[in-house]
Parts: C-alpha cells; structure tokens; sequence
C-alpha cells in the first residue's frame, strides 16, 4: 500500500505532462527516407511563409499537431518537436503555421501545422534519385 502512495503522485505528474503534448500526425506529400543535413535539429530554419525561403526546394511532407494549449511555451516546445521530427525525415527547414481550433479564438486548442523543406541545392546523388522514382512513380499514377 505504501508502495501505491509514493506512486500515486508520480502518476499525477507524468499524466499531466503529457497532456501538455499534442497528437501529432504526418502525411507524406514527396519522396520519403532523403538524407538527414541538419546535424543539430535546434539549429533547423522555421519560416513563417514560402515567400521566405531563397533557394530551391521540395515539400516533403505535412507534420500536424491538434489540440495543444494556448500557451507560448508549449507551442515553442512543440515547434523544437516538430524541428527534430522533421530532421528525421531529412527536412532541412519547416514552414509553420499555427491555427486555432474555433474561429481564431485564442481561448480554443492550438494546431500546429508545418511542412518539411527539402532544400534542391542539398540533396546527394541518391537523393535525386529517390525524388526522380518519386516523381515517375506519381507520374504513373496520373496516367491511369
């Protein structure tokens, strides 16, 4: 029974840290598993819009994540997640939007939406590869 009372509080606490996470989800919208560039996620560019990005790129997906509190520290927390999630899938850079769930009002839950950057000028000879399948692939698929 002691053993339930220490734990007890360790539950609560663990509970509501991860209630402070929202769901995330991924749609792949070009070719997946490209080289990871970014060495250290934390220093990943975020932009706010496609007009900001200089060089070439692809969009390798759409990472979203609902339901998470208006709270500028868990947004900034979840942007780092979606910052090292998105280097996983070899992003170089994200684009972020944020929405709120209920007619722009800020006291409704939060999605953050962003896609992954490829940038053109980075990809390795298996890279090109991969999105010149990719793209032959979809090709393919349009011509049915």
């Amino acid at each position: 029974m002691k053993k339930f009372i220490y734990l007890l509080p360790l539950v609560l606490f663990l509970s509501a840290c991860a209630s402070l996470s929202g769901n995330m989800d991924y749609i792949p919208v070009g070719p997946q598993n490209l080289s990871a560039r970014v060495a250290d996620p934390k220093a990943m560019p975020v932009y706010i819009t496609r007009a900001e990005i200089t060089r070439p790129w692809g969009a390798l997906g759409l990472m979203r994540i609902k339901n998470l509190p208006n709270d500028k520290e868990v947004i900034r927390r979840e942007i780092e997640r979606l910052k090292k999630d998105s280097a996983k899938k070899g992003a170089d850079a994200i684009i972020v939007n944020q929405y709120f769930d209920e007619e722009g009002d800020p006291a409704y839950p939060v999605t953050l939406a962003a896609y992954l950057v490829k940038f053109l000028d980075n990809v390795t000879p298996e890279d090109e590869t991969k999105i010149y399948e990719y793209g032959r692939m979809a090709a393919m698929e349009n011509a049915r």
